[in-house]
């Protein structure tokens, strides 16, 4: 027989006690649905005899900052800190983003000593989230000033993922060449571009109409032996459409159709762009087609199309689709529902609108950002509105 001596034995029932006492707490995070439940399962937390462990008080941060409950989390950090409550890593990258998603990428900075005091390095992460934080408040400048002394002082090795961030801020704002200049830095560098850096910079030159300097990426790109993807083509296709130069993309799609690995997926992206660019009687022509050339549309390229008749106010079309899109076995999703429903609100047509509403709540479909920005826009011109959508009073909070 095993024998366990009694030291082994308190050591395995204190580990236990360890374990259950972590997925309690676990569970009550799980459980925490507004700002007094966080609050008060903090108060807790902090007077367990031993400590949970950080990673529990991590949990419970994010799951108040999903909540947009910042000034709490902050007040409750402080608290951890005036109590002597060990910290890592992980909860100072949080405060940075709770500070970042409060637009005060300043405050973010005053973490910074925390790690120092604490003999706590800096990681990637942490100046992502700073980088991301800068951009989101429009200060270019100071992002790519926080950027070059990370780099020139090997404060930190950026990954692609800070240069996505640092790209895509740029891209966004206008700052093309300099995206472009990141991009031979990396190719440069030890930290080779994927696919996700080269869409940004393919997508910049789109946007900025310089189609031909985009198409010569891709090739380089493809030469290097990575493959396009979906956003790829997007970026192109869009750029095309707006472009009106509808004999290159034509071309184009002839060459990209045999991905056969993204079949429907391109024809979607194709027929959204004609769409966007008011040329509805174009892509209706290919959608009826994609049946003849052994595709069939999925959810989003009903929606597309959907979307398409409702921007030019074709409510009976987009009724026969959502007829045939059932009738093809392809059910509506939340996205359809809010396409037709902005249609509706767009043109004033709030009977109809109505109609489609209840048929939302039905399905257990909620309207979305956009679609709710609208709603509030009809009633504050006419408030019997609000009246006509009472099943979904329950349902989405405006």
């Amino acid at each position: 027989m095993m024998r366990i001596s009694l030291r082994n034995a308190t050591s395995i029932s204190a580990s236990a006690t360890t374990i259950i006492r972590a997925y309690s707490v676990n569970s009550k995070i799980e459980n925490v649905k507004c700002l007094d439940d966080g609050v008060t399962l903090f108060r807790q937390m902090v007077r367990m005899n031993p400590l949970p462990h950080v990673v529990s008080f991590c949990k419970l941060f994010k799951t108040m900052l999903n909540m947009k409950h910042y000034s709490a989390v902050i007040s409750l950090f402080r608290e951890m800190l005036k109590l002597g409550i060990p910290i890592s890593d992980s909860i100072l990258n949080i405060m940075i983003n709770n500070y970042c998603l409060m637009h005060r990428a300043d405050f973010a900075f005053s973490v910074l000593p925390i790690y120092l005091k604490n003999a706590i390095p800096f990681d990637v992460v942490t100046f992502n989230t700073l980088l991301r934080g800068i951009f989101a408040e429009n200060k270019v400048k100071d992002a790519v000033e926080l950027f070059t002394k990370l780099v020139r002082e090997k404060i930190c090795e950026p990954d692609e993922v800070m240069y996505g961030t640092v790209m895509n801020g740029l891209s966004k704002r206008g700052h093309t060449k300099k995206t472009l200049s990141l991009l031979h830095l990396m190719e440069q560098g030890n930290t080779k571009p994927g696919i996700v850096i080269y869409n940004i910079a393919i997508d910049a030159l789109c946007k900025d109409g310089n189609l031909d300097a985009a198409i010569n990426l891709l090739n380089e790109m493809k030469l290097k032996g990575i493959p396009p993807d979906i956003v790829t083509y997007n970026s192109l296709i869009d750029g095309l459409c707006r472009l009106g130069q509808w004999e290159k993309l034509c071309h184009s799609l002839l060459s990209w159709k045999k991905r056969e690995d993204i079949g429907i997926a391109l024809y979607s992206v194709f027929i959204n762009g004609l769409c966007k660019n008011g040329k509805l009687d174009e892509a209706r022509s290919i959608f009826k087609k994609l049946s003849f050339i052994g595709l069939l549309p999925d959810v989003r390229t009903y929606n597309v199309m959907i979307n398409g008749f409702c921007l030019e106010g074709l409510f009976d079309e987009t009724k026969d689709i959502l007829r045939k899109m059932e009738d093809n076995g392809c059910f509506p999703d939340n996205v359809t529902y809010n396409v037709i429903v902005q249609g509706f609100l767009r043109c004033s047509k709030i009977s109809e609108m109505a109609i489609f509403m209840k048929e939302m709540a039905r399905r257990g479909f909620s309207f979305d950002a956009t679609t709710a920005e609208l709603l509030v826009k009809a009633i504050s011109k006419n408030p019997s509105v609000l009246d006509m959508i009472p099943d979904l009073h329950s349902k989405n909070k405006m």
